[in-house]
């Protein structure tokens, strides 16, 4: 019990100290996560795109991981360990790229019909694109190190480039992508605020 006691003293304190990390962002984040990539799956089912499905279930059931105290633990102790105490993370350059690709993602949910998210998809989405891959190859640069964070970005990675993930979120779900980029966003906003203040 004591030994228990002592590990989760710890964790905690590894999790307090992690600038940007907060448990009740966490959950959201999990959650929303874990509803998108279920209705990405269902969509290509639908479409007969079987590869492109079982691809976003098995991201789901990995998302769904780490709702438990396991994954939680594995992700605090990596983050933990390996960058917030070790000189942290460019936090100003990871927030800027987020309010950017809101910026895009929130052009598109103001458009009313579906002829104008085509228009809007025909003109910007390339630009889209290319923000979100210039903040995956940010994150990748800052979580250098091998864990559990770093493998769940080259897992994104891989399906946006090679899966069209970002569209299928855009036709599925454009308010919850909208709504887990504005909970990383928040989640690095004190840290660049820090950041701007030097």
């Amino acid at each position: 019990m004591a030994e228990r006691s002592s590990r989760l003293f710890f964790f905690l304190l590894l999790i307090y100290s992690a600038k940007g990390f907060r448990l009740g962002q966490w959950g959201t984040l999990i959650s929303l996560s874990h509803s998108l990539m279920s209705r990405v799956a269902n969509a290509r089912e639908a479409r007969q795109d079987h590869a492109g499905a079982d691809r976003a279930r098995k991201i789901a059931e990995r998302i769904h991981r780490f709702r438990g105290g396991r994954g939680l633990w594995s992700t605090g102790w990596d983050f933990a360990w390996n960058y917030a105490w070790q000189g942290g993370i460019p936090a100003s350059e990871i927030y800027r790229s987020t309010v950017d690709i809101l910026g895009a993602i929130s052009e598109f949910q103001r458009c009313k019909s579906g002829e104008e998210r085509t228009g809007w998809v025909l003109r910007s989405y390339p630009r889209l694109l290319g923000l979100s891959k210039s903040l995956l190859k940010t994150l990748l640069r800052s979580f250098s190190r091998s864990g559990p964070i770093r493998e769940a970005v080259l897992l994104m990675q891989r399906e946006i480039v090679e899966g069209e993930l970002l569209r299928d979120c855009l036709d599925v779900g454009a308010a919850d992508l909208e709504g887990l980029l504005r909970i990383v966003r928040d989640m690095f906003y004190s840290a660049y605020s820090n950041y701007n203040e030097l």
